[in-house]
């Protein structure tokens, strides 16, 4: 089983709508609704609740994630389903400086199997709106869970401690990153993309200097 996640920015795209983003996700294989029950769940991040279950309709749902697209701040906690009992919790927040929308999706739980449907199904979307990728975070083990990844992909004022499975950066920000000089990318623009092809469980990645 794992902790891991994946972290996906993308660009300013107020003109998008969140529709448009919620529905190639359900494209992609990551079902909105249960599919047992028919429905759709936030989760309450605070400040009377923590961690509960909110049914709302789907389009009560969309509106929040647009709110959180378009503001300086803020986030929407919600769930994706794989089928009826297996859920892929979903976060879409907005740092408050900056034009980047983060989009997290949990990996907790599941087998390897799983993880790879949800891999899957967030690297086809965002290969689809690829010109807006600002970078990506993909770590099935949840090593990284620590690391301050806003401050790695977003402006670069971070520096990496652990590496995860996969990132990608966007030029600029990968070429601020001098300690990746070393280590082996390749190109697809407009970002930079280190697949490390780590095994889950064996030794640390080499060290970054």
């Amino acid at each position: 089983m794992s902790d891991g996640f994946v972290y996906w920015y993308e660009g300013d795209s107020n003109s998008d709508p969140a529709e448009t983003l919620v529905a190639a996700l359900e494209e992609a294989g990551l079902s909105l609704g249960n599919p047992s029950t028919g429905l759709v769940s936030s989760i309450t991040n605070g400040p009377d609740s923590w961690g509960e279950q909110v049914f709302l309709t789907r389009g009560e749902l969309v509106e929040s994630v647009a709110v959180v697209r378009r503001s300086g701040g803020g986030e929407v906690n919600f769930q994706f389903w794989l089928d009826g009992e297996t859920d892929v919790f979903t976060r879409v927040r907005r740092p408050a400086d900056g034009d980047v929308t983060v989009i997290e999706f949990g990996l907790d739980g599941m087998d390897q199997a799983q993880q790879t449907e949800v891999v899957e199904a967030v690297r086809g979307v965002m290969r689809r709106r690829w010109a807006e990728c600002r970078g990506f975070v993909i770590d099935r083990s949840g090593a990284t869970e620590d690391e301050d990844w806003d401050g790695i992909v977003i402006d670069a004022s971070s520096r990496f401690t652990r590496w995860p499975d996969a990132f990608a950066l966007h030029a600029d920000i990968a070429a601020a990153h001098t300690e990746l000089s070393a280590f082996p990318a390749r190109q697809e623009p407009p970002l930079v993309v280190f697949d490390l092809q780590w095994t889950l469980g064996s030794a640390a990645p080499p060290e970054v200097r």
